[in-house]
């Protein structure tokens, strides 16, 4: 195997979310859908930011004793944070669907091939 194939190898490794290398292979062998979504990182990343502001404002909500203008403009961070979180899980769900239909028409090629 040349460089660049270990490269484009191990990259598809670390990104199928297999435990290792036998992993990745078996689930070849047994040609199990190994799906490869590069563009979800950013999605995760981001949904991991709002969260933290989720939990941030949810904290000082809770460490606020009365109800008052505070409180409002908290509770109008955790709605934002609400609704960016469920806009970036429409988000993962397409490109997740996607990456499927692409998986299957794939598969449906090289099943053809053989």
């Amino acid at each position: 195997m040349t460089s660049e194939e270990y490269e484009k190898v191990h990259k598809k490794i670390t990104t199928a979310n297999k435990k290792n290398q036998t992993d990745f292979f078996l689930a070849l062998l047994d040609r199990k859908p190994i799906i490869v979504i590069e563009d979800l990182r950013p999605i995760l990343q981001e949904l991991k930011r709002q969260g933290n502001n989720l939990n941030q404002s949810a904290r000082k909500l809770n460490e606020t004793s009365h109800f008052g203008e505070n409180a409002t403009r908290v509770m109008n961070e955790c709605w934002k944070s609400y609704r960016a979180i469920s806009s970036l899980q429409d988000d993962i769900e397409k490109v997740v669907k996607d990456a499927l239909i692409q998986r299957k028409s794939e598969q449906s090629e090289t099943q053809e091939s053989d």
